[in-house]
């Protein structure tokens, strides 16, 4: 499979060092048995039932400035985060 299938990124090209990767998890994978691989990612996945509810806990105005004041960016009184995922 190419990288870009694989990665689900458009135009997405390979490497040397990603080539190798993806033979290391292709060996490794191929290695066990089909069925104690989907055990082991359903170890690893975690039901909707296992989280918790989300709860608003209100900050106190020196809280919150302390933080506002440690932020990188701070515009208009909202906090910048940097853009992680490009389309």
């Amino acid at each position: 499979m190419s990288l870009e299938v694989l990665s689900n990124i458009k135009d997405a090209t390979s490497s040397e060092s990603v080539d190798k990767l993806f033979g290391k998890v292709r060996a490794a994978v191929s290695g066990q048995n089909k069925v104690d691989f989907v055990e082991l990612m359903m170890d690893s996945a975690v039901s909707l039932n296992d989280l918790r509810d989300d709860v608003v806990i209100e900050s106190s105005e020196s809280e919150r400035q302390t933080i506002i004041d440690n932020f990188p960016v701070v515009k208009n009184n909202y906090l910048v985060v940097p853009k992680v995922i490009e389309e």
